[in-house]
C-alpha cells in the first residue's frame, strides 16, 4: 500500500468517526450546536497556531490524517468545514433535515473514494476523475444514510442532488468550495424544498 492510500484511507475512517459522533450528539444532546460552534473557533485559533508551533496533539493528527497542501496553507481544512457543515444545517433545518444531511456526508463522501477505483474505464460525466460507479455507489450510500432520518422519497433527492453537486468543482474566491460545506448545505437544502413541494 503507498503511503497515498493508506492517508486516504486513515482519513476516510477518521472522516466517517468523526459524523458518527456529530450525529450523536446532534440527538442525544441539545446544545450541539454551540459545542460545534466553540469547537469551531477553537479549531480555527488551534489551525493558525500550528502555523507557528507545533501542538502536541494536533501536530500528531496533522501528520497522520492531513493532506500536505492542507498543512502548508490551511491546517485542520477538512475536520473544520465538516464541522462548519455541520452546524450550518443544524442552525438551518429541522433536527431530522439536519440529521439526514450530516449522515449523507458522514457515509458517501468517504464511499466515493473506495470505490473510485471500480469500473475506471467508465468516467462520471461530470468530473472525469471519478468514476461513474464511485458516483452511483455514493448516491445508493447517501440513500440509505438520509432513510434513517428522513421519507426514503426526500431521501433519493438529497443523496441525487448531494452526489451531484459533490462532482461539480465549484470555486470561489480561485478556491475550490470544500465538499464537507457543500454537500451537507445541498442535502438539507433539496430535502426542505422537496418537502415543501410534496
Amino acid at each position: 500500500m503507498t503511503q497515498e492510500k493508506s492517508l486516504r484511507i486513515r482519513r476516510a475512517i477518521l472522516h466517517i468517526v468523526s459524523g458518527i459522533i456529530i450525529l450523536l450528539l446532534t440527538i442525544y444532546y441539545k446544545d450541539t450546536r454551540w459545542l460545534l460552534f466553540y469547537g469551531l473557533i477553537l479549531g480555527i485559533i488551534l489551525s493558525f497556531l500550528s502555523f507557528i508551533i507545533k501542538i502536541p496533539v494536533i501536530g500528531f493528527f496533522l501528520e497522520n490524517f492531513e493532506l500536505k497542501r492542507h498543512r502548508d496553507e490551511f491546517p485542520g481544512k477538512s475536520l473544520l468545514f465538516f464541522v462548519a457543515g455541520s452546524l450550518l444545517v443544524i442552525k438551518l433545518f429541522p433536527q431530522n433535515i439536519a440529521l439526514a444531511s450530516i449522515a449523507i456526508l458522514t457515509f458517501a463522501d468517504p464511499a466515493s473514494y473506495f470505490f473510485s477505483r471500480v469500473g475506471r474505464k467508465y468516467k462520471n460525466p461530470i468530473n472525469n476523475n471519478k468514476t461513474l460507479a464511485s458516483f452511483l455507489f455514493s448516491i445508493l450510500v447517501a440513500f440509505i444514510a438520509a432513510s434513517f432520518f428522513i421519507e426514503a422519497k426526500y431521501a433519493v433527492i438529497a443523496a441525487i442532488f448531494s452526489m451531484l453537486a459533490e462532482s461539480f468543482n465549484i470555486k470561489i474566491w480561485e478556491d475550490h468550495l470544500d465538499d464537507n460545506f457543500l454537500i451537507p448545505l445541498v442535502a438539507g437544502t433539496s430535502i426542505y424544498i422537496a418537502q415543501m413541494v410534496f
